[in-house]
């Protein structure tokens, strides 16, 4: 109807209606027919070349089309014709220069933008592009101004709450995201987010809520079907957890993270096989994450292959310094009955425990079995499994891994 009264203005004024043309060219652009709506703009600029408002059009239009430079410039000339400081623009000309690679420049539109008062939008970008410039407390800073100044949606606040998460606040970022979560409960990021943080403190059964309602509102999202494999897997529902990490590497078949996650799975259910198959991909994929060779070398060990020992070197050139590689690799020393090189490793770990900023529990539990299991090496001729990837290992946690009942690997 829209576009029949316009046609009919049209009609009236020997096509020289400007409006007319204007309300033509937006209902064009909101239907997706972006070359048309183009030609209605610049009848717009033809008949009346003082006004902003069409040039702003022509430089959304250019800018759906990936077109950025040219939607750069457009905006730069709807900026001369603006009688005073326009926000709408500032925040183009941001978004068209993170968009041909200069975000120095972005950021600075950006901020022009919100001293014009562009509000959330002119902040929340702001924040963005100093980000992807590495400047992450001045990006925290941004993200709390915007919010203080303005009542942000839940995009926003989901996204200031993961970075405060980011940064270690997680308390900050519980509160953000618990604000995007009461704003708008289907907000997929801000649900994969907290979902995290409750995985991190073993809420297991808060955590797959979250996911779940992730996953409603995003179901092809890897990184819910992939937390939500795991957390299935600790809660010893190995059926289900594989299906979803199964289902992750389905939807990104070029994920390394995905590839690593299955595989973990795989060899917590003792299939080591398919682990070593999943690593094989996830190495080739990112060859210098240090934790996903360290679960190769473990799969390599697990089906009695040679090159297990070089896997664990790899890894441990990789990340000399971290304290999950370094203990893994002193219980294989163990376990090979290399105990003198047992020992120094496990001196080795036991010092990077104690430089870190952050006592870890679990790894300071799998040492403390560990460094046990070498004291009575001298009546055992061989050591059992003293550490495992990311799990603090008793004797208690080794009989009840006894007693599960997993199916056989399929090779």
């Amino acid at each position: 109807m829209c576009l029949e009264l316009s046609d009919e203005l049209q009609n009236k004024n020997y096509n020289r209606h400007i409006y007319a043309h204007f309300i033509k060219g937006l209902v064009l652009a909101e239907a997706g027919r972006l070359q048309e709506a183009l030609e209605r703009f610049h009848s717009c600029i033809k008949l009346y070349s003082q006004d902003p408002e069409p040039l702003k059009q022509v430089a959304r239009c250019l800018y759906r089309q990936d077109r950025f430079q040219l939607s750069y410039e457009a905006y730069l000339e709807a900026d001369k014709l603006a009688k005073h400081p326009d926000a709408e623009i500032y925040c183009g000309l941001a978004e068209c220069s993170w968009k041909v690679g200069d975000a120095v420049r972005g950021v600075e539109w950006a901020r022009a933008g919100v001293q014009a008062g562009g509000g959330e939008r002119a902040g929340a970008l702001l924040a963005r592009l100093l980000l992807a410039c590495d400047q992450l407390e001045p990006a925290l800073q941004a993200y709390d101004q915007t919010i203080a100044a303005t009542a942000c949606g839940a995009d926003t606040l989901a996204a200031a709450g993961a970075l405060r998460l980011r940064a270690g606040d997680p308390r900050g970022a519980f509160q953000l995201l618990g604000a995007a979560l009461a704003q708008r409960p289907g907000q997929h990021a801000a649900a994969l987010a907290l979902a995290a943080m409750l995985l991190q403190h073993g809420d297991s059964h808060a955590a797959l809520a979250r996911l779940k309602a992730a996953l409603n509102t995003h179901p092809t999202c890897v990184a819910a079907h992939s937390n939500l494999g795991l957390a299935l897997i600790t809660r010893k529902k190995y059926i289900a957890g594989l299906t979803c990490l199964q289902r992750a590497v389905q939807w990104a078949p070029l994920s390394a993270r995905a590839a690593h996650n299955l595989a973990l799975a795989l060899l917590t259910c003792r299939r080591p096989a398919s682990a070593f198959c999943r690593l094989a991909s996830a190495t080739a994929l990112q060859p210098e994450h240090p934790h996903t060779v360290l679960l190769l070398a473990i799969a390599l060990e697990r089906l009695g292959d040679s090159r297990a020992d070089a896997a664990y070197g790899r890894a441990l050139s990789l990340a000399p310094h971290d304290a999950l590689v370094s203990v893994n690799v002193a219980a294989r020393h163990g376990r090979a009955g290399r105990l003198q090189l047992a020992l120094e490793e496990a001196n080795n770990t036991a010092q990077l425990l104690q430089d870190g900023n952050k006592a870890d529990a679990h790894l300071a539990s799998s040492l403390s079995v560990l460094m046990n299991l070498l004291q009575d090496a001298g009546a055992q001729s061989d050591i059992p499994d003293g550490a495992e990837l990311e799990r603090p290992v008793d004797r208690k946690d080794r009989a009840d891994a006894i007693n599960d009942n997993f199916a056989p690997d399929e090779v």
